[in-house]
This record gives C-alpha cells, structure tokens and sequence, in this order.
C-alpha cells in the first residue's frame, strides 16, 4: 500500500467510528446481552458496512454514509412501528416464556425455548439458584436471560419482613478523580476548595495530585483512595 492508501485508511476509520457511534446513540443504548434478535442483525449489518468501507478501495465514504443512514432510518421506521402495534413488537423481538409455573418444570415451554434440563439449571446456577425447589417462577426474557421468583422460604428477607427503618440511599459527591478536583461536584453541594484541601491534608494527602479518587457523603464524610 502507498501512503494515499494508508490515509484514506485512516479517514474511512474515523468517519466509520463517528458514523456508528452516532447511529447506535439515537437509535437506543442497549448492552450486548440485551440484544433482541432485531437489534443484532442491526448491528451485524454495521459491521458488514464499515468493513467494506475501510477495507474494499472501490467503496466511497459518501456511498457508505448513504447506506449506513438509510439503514438507520429502517430501523428507526421499526422501532416506531413497534411501539404502536404490540402485536408487530412481539413478532420482532419475543415474548417471555414460563419454563417454571408454582414450582413445576414446564417441558414444552422449555423446548419452546430451545433449552434443555442442564441448560436450565446453568442458567438458575448464574442467578445464584442451585435447587430447583427453591424456585416458583422461571421465565426466559427475549434476550435469552432467566428470570427467577423464589418461593417464600428461600427468599432473603427485607427490611420491611424484618419490621425495621432503612435508611434512603443517597449518591456520594465525586469530588476528585485522577488528581483533579471536580469543582461542580463540589459547588452542587456546597462545599469548596478550601474545606476539601482541609480534610484531604487531615486525612494524610497535602497534595490533591496524590489522590486517585475521593467521594464524600454527607452520613459517611470523605473517603480518599489514594494514586
């Protein structure tokens, strides 16, 4: 390859890059273990898209922008047209299947699902379940994950079982990371510089370059790790 080439190269990637992070922003954030059958082959077809672009040298930026919106587009035009009609959204994506009733293995539910006994009982293991005795419902999601309803005496009791008050949680303040002071963490709860150089040197750090990362909360006061 000639330098020409290298650049183009180049180009095609971070055009491909800003193009796809742009296109999976506006068309939803979903996590790979979410993902609907829909929504892979959405995916799969990107791919398909920028390695065409960034590898074949007849291919041209504006023909693969065309592409990669008007398939966008597409997908947008589903989504909408899911949200409308149920029926169409369960077509696309599933619907959940029972594969435990009252603490019953439902065999046809599980072949429905694709499934077998062993798989069934992996699946309950990754949900921190080893018995199936414990479990009142199990039902496989869209996205393939088990979700699971324990009978009563397995459950892990809860505060209000335990006729105790809980307290409301509440997000610690980021007040540094990586040596820097975040000062909008600081002024959106009131405190400044001044008070957090103070409990840092108290705390064993004079220099904020030496601190990694520091939170505070106002029940557990600041807590600093330090670099």
């Amino acid at each position: 390859m000639d330098e020409v080439s290298f650049g183009l190269i180049a180009l095609k990637i971070i055009v491909g890059f800003i193009s796809l992070f742009f296109v999976l922003t506006i068309t939803g954030r979903i996590g790979v273990s979410q993902l609907t059958p829909i929504h892979f082959v959405f995916v799969l077809l990107l791919d398909d898209f920028l390695g065409h672009i960034i590898y074949e040298k007849s291919e041209n930026i504006m023909e693969y922008l065309f592409a990669v919106g008007l398939w966008t587009l597409f997908m947008l035009l589903i989504q909408v047209v899911s949200m409308k009609f149920p029926k169409f959204r369960t077509f696309l994506q599933g619907k959940p299947i029972f594969i435990i009733q009252k603490g019953q293995l439902d065999r046809d539910a599980i072949r429905k699902a694709k499934l077998d006994v062993n798989q069934v009982r992996s699946l309950l293991r990754q949900q921190g379940v080893f018995s199936m005795r414990e479990v009142e419902f199990g039902i496989v999601e869209p996205d393939g994950k088990l979700s699971v309803g324990l009978k009563a005496p397995y459950k892990n009791p809860t505060i209000k079982d335990l006729n105790v008050t809980g307290k409301n949680i509440t997000l610690p303040a980021i007040l540094v990371m990586d040596g820097i002071i975040m000062r909008p963490a600081l002024a959106e709860h009131g405190l400044d510089e001044k008070w957090l150089k103070q409990e840092l040197e108290q705390s064993g750090y004079g220099d904020v370059k030496r601190v990694f990362y520091a939170e505070w909360t106002k029940d557990g006061g600041l807590y600093v790790a330090p670099n």
